[in-house]
């Protein structure tokens, strides 16, 4: 075989080959466009529920407020704060029947941060928390109110986490 024909030969292979590759190419590589879909659910509000404090409240001094928050959604929220709610009750406190004469004027509640750190709640879970000296009897207070069991309306605020 001569030179010439043997370049020859070998160019001709060298195209074919390439034609072949980009034709393989070609039926392989695609594109495309168009679109899909994604939906956001609706926040849940976070309930609150009253809990067993573990400490006693009495005139001049402090207590905790015991509350459970849970989280009915399916993502994880971080509560940045626990607050008085006072809408609810007498500027946010109750006293039971059976102590109606129960000044709850003394009454004082002081927002919650744990430390400005909050509380992580799991998705579809739930957290205790009794936070210590968050409520406060003043030294007015009444005998009335020897006895008596104090509902604390809270609010929660929180982010998704």
């Amino acid at each position: 075989m001569t030179r010439t024909l043997f370049t020859r030969s070998a160019a001709i292979a060298v195209v074919a080959l390439l034609a072949v590759g980009a034709l393989a190419y070609a039926a392989w590589t695609v594109n495309g466009s168009g679109s899909g879909a994604a939906s956001a659910t609706s926040a849940l509000n976070l309930t609150l529920t009253p809990g067993s404090p573990s400490s006693a409240l009495y005139p001049g001094a402090t207590g905790d407020v015991a509350t459970t928050i849970a989280n009915p959604n399916p993502f994880p929220v971080h509560v940045t704060s626990v607050a008085l709610n006072t809408a609810q009750g007498t500027n946010g406190f109750q006293v039971d029947g059976a102590h109606s004469g129960c000044n709850i004027a003394t009454l004082s509640f002081t927002t919650q941060t744990n430390g400005g750190s909050g509380w992580d709640i799991p998705a579809n879970g739930s957290l205790d928390i009794d936070p210590a000296n968050s409520i406060a009897m003043g030294s007015g207070a009444n005998d009335s109110c020897q006895g008596a069991a104090f509902t604390v309306y809270l609010t929660a605020t929180a982010v998704s986490a």
